[in-house]
């Protein structure tokens, strides 16, 4: 029989077989595991259980939203209140590494699952799994949740809800550049296990004026795809004019914030919001990566309007089915 060998990197977990019968699970504890009724961090879909001492509290309720564990703010907060947030990955890097990740995947937050698969696939790649609810605290979740705040948007709320979503990206291990497909929406998973989207609202909303829908960490559930909580522009939680690492796109190139490693905004940045240098990822050798792209609105009625996206043009390399 075929050996195989598939690592499962989430917490400090680790599962390895050797043939279809043969799986050794390595687990310290069992709400580590995911299914459809519990988030990666073995919480409640709505956020609302359990509780950490550096969980963020809510002024409504008193308690503590778990889905916000292991984070701590920097001092670097948005205009609208949103502060940055440093991600604890500590307590599941072992396995991560034991699996062979290195360099900026181990900078994922532990609520984001990575599986290395080099067998299964036309090519070695890295499943990335979440529920793409926002670590910290929103008005988009239910007002039940302990992870709901209450504050009012910049001035077009929408009425959705954040509801749990079952994130799987196939992102390759070592990306080729053969891309062709535009990027869409789904086209990126960012470092806290939210989606990332392009740069365009569904027809024939206009994509600056749904800015305005906006919470004030820059994300919003989508009516269309069941409440999926997702990212357009600068997520300021994860990067706010920086050159922080804000995800992987679908075709596994990292994309990181307006600036680059030296620090400067890059000003030769492709149709794809790419280009080759040095990252935080490989210091020593160039390659090619993504950046937050300025874009300035040509609609009417937000003409001139700018905003920093994190998807535009084509993916740079092959996407995986």
């Amino acid at each position: 029989m075929m050996r195989k060998a598939v690592f499962a990197v989430f917490g400090l977990s680790i599962a390895a077989c050797s043939s279809a019968s043969d799986v050794a699970a390595i687990t310290p504890d069992a709400s580590a595991s995911l299914d459809a009724t519990a988030t990666p961090d073995g919480s409640a879909p709505d956020g609302s259980a359990g509780a950490d001492a550096s969980a963020a509290p809510d002024g409504a309720s008193g308690n503590a939203c778990s889905l916000a564990a292991s984070t701590s703010p920097t001092s670097k907060v948005s205009a609208d209140g949103c502060a940055v947030l440093t991600r604890d990955a500590s307590a599941c890097n072992a396995a991560r590494v034991a699996a062979g990740l290195t360099g900026d995947w181990l900078k994922f937050s532990c609520r984001v699952t990575l599986t290395v698969d080099k067998l299964t696939g036309p090519v070695p790649f890295v499943l990335v799994s979440a529920d793409s609810q926002p670590d910290y605290l929103s008005n988009y979740f239910a007002t039940s949740s302990a992870c709901y705040e209450n504050y009012q948007v910049k001035g077009m709320p929408t009425p959705n809800k954040i509801a749990v979503q079952s994130v799987k990206s196939k992102v390759p291990l070592t990306p080729d550049a053969k891309g062709v497909a535009k990027k869409t929406n789904n086209a990126g998973v960012a470092v806290n296990g939210v989606w990332l989207f392009n740069d365009a609202a569904a027809p024939p909303d206009d994509i600056y004026k749904a800015i305005n829908s906006f919470d004030r960490c820059t994300g919003h559930p989508d009516p269309q795809n069941g409440g999926t909580y997702h990212y357009h522009i600068e997520p300021t939680s994860i990067s706010n004019d920086d050159a922080n690492l804000v995800g992987v796109m679908r075709d596994g190139y990292f994309v990181y914030g307006r600036r680059d490693l030296s620090l400067v905004v890059p000003s030769d940045l492709d149709a794809n919001g790419g280009h080759t240098t040095v990252t935080s990822h490989s210091p020593n050798t160039p390659v090619y990566h993504y950046h937050l792209k300025q874009e300035t609105s040509t609609n009417p009625g937000t003409l001139g309007q700018m905003a920093w996206f994190v998807g535009v043009g084509n993916f740079h390399g092959s996407v995986l089915p």
